[in-house]
């Protein structure tokens, strides 16, 4: 299949019924906190759920004193921004919950421990299809090479293998339920 087979296969899928989701993205964010990184995480980068997607939001239960960072989309890459709840997220281009631009300090990608990648599909070892503007390609390559990578999906996301580009680039580990 190509990618936008592939895509097209994961709208047929999802979204999982409420309870469902809810039950699966409580399990996913609870294998995020066993993650040995977790524990030494300063700055972990997230992303605001949309339907589709793990609801990653149950996080915050587990915040501690760590800085949560959320994407915002600034041309053509994605920018974090640290924000103190996820209250002050506001739906912005494609109705994706972002910060504002003025709400609160950026964060460098060299201050991110723990970088937590949706994708609409992943394979086992960590190959990724995302949503085709290749957004996340272009923070991975950038992230220094201690960030460890985690792509979150839901159990039905996980397919056997992706068609890769030259851009496209992969996460080191992928938690799903």
């Amino acid at each position: 299949m190509n990618k936008p087979q592939i895509r097209a296969r994961m709208r047929a899928l999802l979204p999982l019924p409420p309870d469902v989701r809810g039950e699966r993205s409580r399990r996913i964010c609870e294998s995020i906190v066993a993650h040995p990184t977790w524990a030494t995480a300063r700055t972990v980068a997230t992303f605001a759920p949309q339907q589709r997607e793990p609801d990653v939001d149950i996080l915050w239960q587990y915040a501690d004193a760590r800085t949560f960072a959320y994407p915002r989309v600034e041309g053509e890459f994605i920018v974090f921004h640290s924000v103190a709840s996820i209250f002050e997220l506001q739906p912005a281009q494609w109705g994706i919950r972002e910060p504002a631009a003025s709400a609160h300090s950026q964060i460098r990608t060299d201050e991110i421990d723990l970088v937590l990648v949706p994708g609409v599909a992943f394979t086992r070892d960590g190959q990724r299809c995302g949503r085709g503007g290749g957004y996340y390609d272009r923070l991975l390559a950038q992230l220094p090479a201690r960030t460890v990578k985690l792509g979150i999906c839901f159990a039905e996301q996980l397919v056997d293998s992706l068609p890769l580009e030259a851009h496209d680039a992969m996460v080191d580990g992928v938690i799903f339920a």
